[in-house]
Formats: structure tokens, C-alpha cells, sequence
């Protein structure tokens, strides 16, 4: 029996969203593996690479050969040569179209998957109605730290509220806290309130819902 060559063999870990274009690139005798070996044939060879990536996605078959070239050059038969001696035309724009085709689809597919990702983390930070007018009111306050991560102040508020605080006592002591930041700011120096999970984690509010009780006032004669 003949021994079969050896063919190295390595692992690719890869991001959900290149598996997902890695799987529109399959087609009928081009598994995952060719659509790669495609990928780095492109990289080595530069345009030949390009068209014969987009020859496997029309749906031909990969060649076995890799030391042939990539695109074939042949003259067609319907048209011989002139009486000038000039050659027929190549059917070189063929497989050019093919390319281009190809990686138009590739922008497209690119689009597609950044504007579904914006979505998907626009979502992924989109609170209940309580939610989203105590963070509009967290952001109208005057003194603010600059950054302000939206998606951790929504954990923290799914996890407090409303087990341990209800979301009109935030809204009220919110009120208070940008009042006293205000207060106590002048030219010199600003009281800024801190990111929104940090104030909602570290109980910053319970400050302003504690009941002040007067403080009752001795007769003179007990001082």
C-alpha cells in the first residue's frame, strides 16, 4: 500500500460571527477547511488568490494541484484569430466579475452583521420606563464624572430594585444628591456625582433617604 503524504493539521478558534461567514461560504465540494485554505491562498498570492476564491464560491471545485495557476488563460474557440495576427479575447473578465461579485457579497454580509451587532447592544442596555427616566435624570445632573458605562448602571438597578430600593426613592434621592452637588461647587471646586453603578453599588442614595429627625433643644438651665 502506498503511504499518503503528510498533511499538517492545525486548530482555528474563531469569533461567532466568522463562523456565521464561514458558513455562508460553504458550498456543494467546498467545506470550511477549503473556504480557509482559500483565505490564505488569497494572502499569498495576492489577486490570483481573489479569483479562484470567487471560482469556489460559483460553485466550482477546489483544485488539487495548488502549483498550477490559479486562472487558466484560454483562448475561445468561437473566435479565431484576426487576419491582423491578434489574439482573440482572454476570458480573463469572466472570472474578474466572479471576483468582484464575491467580495461585494463579503461587504454586504460585513454591514449586515455590524448594524445587527449595534442593535443587539443598543437592546442589551434598553432598561424598563423606570429605568430609563432615572438614568435621563442621573445624566441632567449638573456635576457628573465623564464616564458613565449605561450597561453596568442597568445591572445594578436590576439587582437592587426593587428588593432593596424602590425606583421612586432613586428618582427622589437622585433629586437631592444634584441639589447638594450644586450646593457645594463653586469656581474652586466641583462635588461630582460618581458613574451610575458606583453610586447605585456603594448605596451613594441612602444618604438622602434617611429620615432627619430635629435634634430637640435643651432648656438653658439643663446646659
Amino acid at each position: 500500500m502506498q503511504r499518503q503524504p503528510f498533511v499538517p493539521q492545525i486548530n482555528v478558534r474563531i469569533t461567532e460571527e466568522q463562523l456565521i461567514w464561514l458558513s455562508s461560504q460553504v458550498k456543494p465540494f467546498r467545506n470550511k477547511s477549503a473556504v480557509i485554505r482559500d483565505l490564505i491562498d488569497l494572502g499569498i498570492q495576492g489577486v490570483d488568490g481573489v479569483a479562484k476564491l470567487a471560482t469556489c464560491a460559483a460553485g466550482g471545485s477546489e483544485p488539487v494541484d495548488n502549483s498550477r495557476p490559479l486562472i487558466e488563460i484560454q483562448q475561445s474557440p468561437k473566435q479565431p484569430a484576426s487576419a491582423a495576427g491578434e489574439q482573440p479575447p482572454l476570458q480573463l473578465e469572466a472570472v474578474q466579475s466572479l471576483a468582484k461579485e464575491h467580495l461585494s457579497e463579503i461587504n454586504t454580509f460585513k454591514v449586515k452583521t455590524e448594524k445587527k451587532a449595534r442593535k443587539t447592544r443598543a437592546k442589551a442596555t434598553k432598561g424598563s420606563p423606570e429605568f430609563e427616566a432615572f438614568w435621563k435624570r442621573y445624566q441632567a445632573c449638573q456635576h457628573l464624572v465623564s464616564s458613565q458605562p449605561k450597561g453596568k448602571a442597568l445591572e445594578m438597578w436590576m439587582q437592587i430594585v426593587p428588593d432593596e430600593v424602590s425606583a421612586d426613592d432613586l428618582m427622589r434621592a437622585i433629586e437631592a444628591a444634584d441639589q447638594e452637588s450644586q450646593r457645594r461647587s463653586d469656581d474652586t471646586f466641583q462635588q461630582r456625582l460618581p458613574m451610575c453603578d458606583r453610586w447605585l453599588r456603594e448605596g451613594y442614595y441612602c444618604t438622602y433617604l434617611e429620615e432627619k429627625q430635629p435634634q430637640e433643644r435643651k432648656p438653658s438651665w439643663m446646659l
